[in-house]
């Protein structure tokens, strides 16, 4: 009997979160034979969709009680996503699984004959993908992108809050504009077809401006499979214009089209001048993208230094007389390095920021856009690893204080 398919991910999967198959032999030789094993060979690439080459890891499974054998292929693919984000801005893989069965026979194993399994997705034949992300409770195991994301085809949960942004920000970060992510690969939904962006401006006139996606969405190479595009008015990227006659910018709304409907909206809102710098933070999403957060009240940056004393020997002990220098010292330092820390101040936010603070608080990527104009990031490490969230009821006005590390400190140690 050919091995049976019991589980199996959706066609877009996390590759932080489980990532399980589960497979059914039904032969004698499941419940009779010595050292009985489902076998599972695991491919993974990147490229074209028909370029999988050989299998990369080959895993082994006894059945479980109830004669199953249940794969968790996670690690191993999230092991292959290894890029930082800011230099990758299409961190996906693609994925397939063949599973067969071997079983003992002496001193030998005897192995399925023939060809083994594939498991099959909806949409591309035997090839699954992979993003770097993450699922959340209550997620179900093996949850699809689309039922994950509320905000489809936007990879990003900033749907539920208005972004304050001021009219120079930018979204530069790696290659290219990061502003927003359009998931433009195929899943278990219809593929975006259009952006268009409706700007207001402060005589009260709108502009809509659009861009197709229609040669995007045929693509089958992994890099194609996200599309970023400027989101922040000073992007340049067309969407947006800052002023319309002599009115200028005052808010903005993306949405995202499949044919007539829409799919899902961002919403901006254009600062006033600002009393203090703001401090603008990009952070890597449950995704795998770039989500863009304004620190505008007062903001901080503190040095510290660390360093490692000796006690020198004093004077010349080799003449004929001891005496010392005026430039000798009891105590000299041997290794001194410097230590920055950031720490920001939020305006005064919407509750909504208290889901999408938490994907700060465990992201692994984050950087200080300090020099928008020449496009240079200072990469951070969140210190706060504590945060008691406010909500409109029990707090009224709802406003943190984020403390990070610099990555690139004063000093340059290597």
């Amino acid at each position: 009997m050919p091995i049976q398919i019991l589980q199996k991910p959706s066609d877009i999967q996390p590759a932080q979160s489980p990532i399980v198959f589960s497979v059914f032999e039904s032969g004698s030789n499941a419940y009779t034979a010595s050292e009985f094993q489902y076998k599972a060979d695991l491919y993974i690439w990147s490229g074209t969709q028909n370029q999988s080459g050989s299998y990369l890891y080959q895993a082994r499974k006894f059945p479980n009680v109830s004669g199953s054998g249940i794969f968790d292929f996670s690690r191993m693919i999230n092991s292959t996503l290894t890029n930082l984000s800011a230099e990758n801005n299409s961190n996906i893989k693609y994925y397939k699984v063949e599973f067969g069965w071997q079983y003992e026979s002496g001193s030998t194993y005897v192995t399925q004959s023939g060809a083994l399994t594939p498991v099959t997705c909806s949409t591309g034949g035997t090839m699954f993908k992979a993003y770097d992300g993450y699922a959340v409770f209550p997620d179900p195991i093996n949850d699809s992108l689309f039922s994950q994301s509320a905000y489809w085809p936007f990879m990003t949960d900033m749907g539920s809050v208005t972004q304050s942004v001021l009219s120079t920000d930018k979204s530069n970060l790696g290659s290219g504009a990061r502003g927003a992510t359009l998931w433009v690969g195929q899943n278990d939904t219809s593929f975006p077809s259009k952006i268009a962006v409706t700007s207001s401006y402060s005589n009260n006139t709108t502009i809509v401006s659009g861009s197709s996606l229609s040669s995007l969405t045929g693509s089958t190479t992994s890099s194609a499979q996200t599309h970023q595009f400027g989101a922040a008015p000073g992007d340049n990227s067309g969407l947006i214009p800052l002023t319309n006659g002599a009115a200028t910018l005052t808010k903005y709304k993306i949405q995202a089209y499949s044919g007539s409907a829409v799919l899902s909206t961002l919403h901006y809102v254009i600062q006033d001048e600002c009393y203090y710098t703001p401090v603008r933070i990009a952070y890597k999403n449950r995704f795998g993208q770039f989500d863009f957060f304004n620190f505008f009240k007062r903001h901080n940056e503190t040095f510290n230094t660390d360093q490692r004393l000796f006690q020198p020997q004093l004077g010349t002990w080799q003449s004929s007389t001891l005496s010392y220098n005026q430039y000798q010292t009891r105590q000299q330092r041997y290794i001194v390095d410097a230590t920055e820390v950031l720490e920001c101040n939020t305006d005064y936010i919407e509750q909504g920021y208290n889901n999408l603070f938490k994907q700060l608080l465990v992201s692994d990527e984050i950087y200080w856009m300090y020099d928008q104009d020449n496009n240079l990031v200072k990469p951070l490490t969140i210190q706060t690893n504590s945060l008691q969230f406010k909500t409109g009821v029990n707090n009224k006005l709802i406003q943190y204080t984020i403390t990070f590390d610099i990555g690139q400190p004063f000093k340059l140690l290597l």
